[in-house]
């Protein structure tokens, strides 16, 4: 069952790429209902100023919009060896989403919920690293910030934790295909950050939340009796950071203040049956079963109080 964190971040994931989608179909279709009605548009006169996101855009209702979508497929031809390639570069055959935007302008004196909203995304698809921006506002009551970032590792190489150990004098030669550490796994962050009442100099109330989920499979080694045995961890630890404070302006003095709380846990777990690899082949040593679940919970508090001026 997929964590309450993972949820929320699939959740914005959609929700921004739906977001940029939605951008391009009324931008599309702002400009063929324009051709149907027979309406026509007078070239701009000869300028030398760079068009910018004020100048440029199609109406929609209250808002001006401004929007690209980038797609496109990677093929992948590997002559060699693919676990190196993979460890080093990762990328994979398949649809990708490049560089795409959607900013949305209310017009002036209109808009309802929010006057700007800016959406970015980058990487999905085959890529092994990816990231969503959204951005919106209201400038007199409140300013939304939100980042959500995945990155997929993968490391399974014959130079990692591969020594040539020696065992009563007889040697163990290093593992052909992969060391005793390898990982497939994957990382999902964000940090969603909400600030009300940004254009008051007096005080601004900041909320803050930041959500990172890691997982997957990856090898490592367990010592026992002169033997290495290489067991394989089902990884997934989580971790939120929680936090909320103010700042603002008196007199000549800035200050800020910031309360933060962060909660983690680690379920990782082995449970390898009915037997690890033991890569002496000299030694007839075996575990029959193994089971290791070390479960940790922890939960820190941190405090931040400024105060800053200049003195000229």
């Amino acid at each position: 069952m997929k964590s309450n964190t993972t949820k929320r971040l699939r959740m914005v994931l959609e929700v921004g790429l739906g977001l940029l989608l939605l951008g391009a179909v009324a931008q599309a279709q702002t400009t063929t209902d324009d051709k149907s009605k027979g309406k026509t548009t007078t070239p701009a006169a000869k300028t030398d100023k760079v068009p910018t996101s004020t100048t440029t855009g199609d109406e929609a209702g209250d808002y001006i919009i401004t929007s690209t979508i980038e797609v496109g497929y990677r093929g992948l031809g590997v002559y060699g060896d693919e676990r190196k390639y993979r460890s080093d570069l990762n990328y994979k055959a398949g649809p990708r989403l490049f560089d795409s935007s959607l900013l949305m302008r209310a017009k002036e004196g209109k808009g309802g919920l929010f006057d700007t909203l800016l959406v970015t995304a980058t990487g999905w698809g085959a890529d092994p690293t990816s990231s969503l921006r959204l951005s919106v506002e209201k400038p007199k009551w409140y300013r939304l910030e939100a980042n959500y970032r995945r990155a997929k590792y993968y490391r399974y190489l014959n130079n990692i934790a591969n020594p040539n150990w020696l065992f009563s004098g007889f040697p163990v030669p290093p593992n052909p295909v992969t060391g005793l550490h390898g990982y497939n796994t994957r990382t999902e962050f964000g940090d969603f950050d909400l600030t009300i009442l940004p254009k008051d100099e007096w005080i601004r109330f900041n909320i803050g939340y930041s959500p990172e989920h890691y997982s997957g499979p990856y090898f490592t080694n367990y010592h026992q009796g002169g033997n290495e045995f290489q067991a394989l961890v089902n990884s997934r630890t989580r971790a939120n950071d929680l936090r909320f404070g103010a700042d603002g302006k008196i007199g000549k003095v800035d200050w800020t203040f910031l309360h933060g709380i962060r909660w983690y846990k680690d379920d990782s777990v082995i449970n390898t049956v009915p037997a690890f690899l033991n890569p002496n082949p000299t030694n007839t040593a075996r575990f029959t079963t193994f089971d290791r679940q070390e479960p940790t919970r922890g939960r820190v508090d941190f405090t931040r109080l400024s105060l800053h001026t200049l003195l000229a």
